[in-house]
């Protein structure tokens, strides 16, 4: 009995990854000048992975690609699974972002789905 509980704990803490949520960060800065920045509006940025017939095309999402992503204002597409972040940037990339939220997005069609890591904030040059 107790080894039939027991399991079904373990089943239910390992069935499914989610990733910590966070709210309202002031500022991630990607670079060392202090001084004010352009500001450029509301930004975002994500990093996805898709799966067929519940196969993944790739890891799971991570935070350092989106990050990148919301930087260079590049999307998440499929072709953008095997990139790294370094192939992301660019010279055109913000200085840094305020109030920074991230979420998880997606959906699951069965034979097609889709898996989001989603980074939002202002965004400054």
């Amino acid at each position: 009995m107790k080894i039939g509980i027991l399991s079904l704990f373990v089943l239910g803490t390992v069935g499914c990854t989610s990733y910590p949520i966070a709210q309202n960060v002031k500022m991630v800065s990607f670079d060392d000048n202090v001084a004010k920045g352009t500001s450029v509006g509301p930004i975002r940025g994500e990093d996805c992975i898709w799966s067929i017939f519940g196969y993944k095309m790739g890891g799971f999402p991570t935070l350092d690609k989106a990050m990148a992503n919301a930087r260079t204002q590049s999307g998440g597409g499929i072709t953008d699974t095997f990139k790294s972040s370094k192939d992301t940037l660019n010279g055109n990339a913000l200085r840094y972002i305020n109030n920074v939220s991230t979420q998880n997005d997606g959906f699951n069609a069965v034979v097609v789905g889709k898996e989001c890591l989603v980074v939002k904030g202002n965004g400054y040059k």
